[in-house]
């Protein structure tokens, strides 16, 4: 009987013994390690917008100034007195001609070859449609002045002399309040050019803002 107690005492002392391991065992295991917090990439700026452009405002009213896009700024044109001269032709048998004249047989004011080429006019505020107040003439050189014809009245006999020059049209557009920018849907060609206001044809002598251009064809 002794000997079955003692047996007894024994196994119960080994399954003592072992769960007591097995529960140090669980005790001494490593803890998770912590995961480390992923950085976030510093925040990027979004690009600045490219600021607008102002075109500067023409020191002068009705006066045109060309603008030169690449530099932001207005050059000044020729400012010459253009004489407004007609001319019969057989006592006005093969009518007549008006005709504008400019000294000298170019301009001093001249531009080199452009993608495009644009002109700002101020004006003084009471200007409806601008087409309708100025004009753009091309001017033939010869005999040491510029020359158009501007008005042509057709006589009895028929009058084989060329005309001379020629009106451009140009389109307008509002930049700013009293402020226009003249634009042309072709490229000018080279040759002698003059802005006339529409109200100063009618007097002997009137200012013309010329300039010339040295290309055939803008590029």
């Amino acid at each position: 009987m002794k000997k079955i107690l003692c047996i007894a005492v024994l196994i119960l002392l080994t399954v003592s013994v072992s769960a007591q391991i097995v529960r140090s065992t669980e005790t001494k295991k490593p803890a998770p390690a912590k995961s480390k917090p992923v950085a976030k990439p510093p925040a990027v700026k979004p690009p600045e917008p490219p600021k607008p452009i102002v075109i500067p405002t023409p020191e002068f009213i009705n006066q045109p100034y060309y603008y030169d896009s690449v530099n932001n700024n207005l050059i000044k044109l020729e400012s010459t007195n253009g004489q407004l001269v007609t001319k019969k032709k057989t006592l006005g048998l093969k009518g007549s001609k008006q005709s504008l004249v400019m000294p000298d047989p170019s301009s001093k004011i001249r531009f080199k070859a452009k993608n495009s080429i644009t002109f700002i006019i101020k004006t003084s505020g009471d200007v409806i449609d601008l087409t309708t107040y100025i004009k753009l003439y091309k001017f033939i050189s010869a005999d040491e002045k510029r020359e158009v014809n501007i008005s042509t009245k057709e006589g009895m006999l028929n009058d084989k002399e060329n005309q001379k020059g020629k009106s451009i049209n140009f389109s307008v557009k509002m930049i700013s309040p009293d402020n226009y920018m003249v634009q042309f849907s072709d490229a000018l060609e080279a040759g002698e050019y003059g802005f006339v206001w529409v109200k100063n044809l009618e007097l002997k002598e009137s200012t013309v803002f010329a300039f010339g251009i040295d290309w055939k064809n803008s590029d």
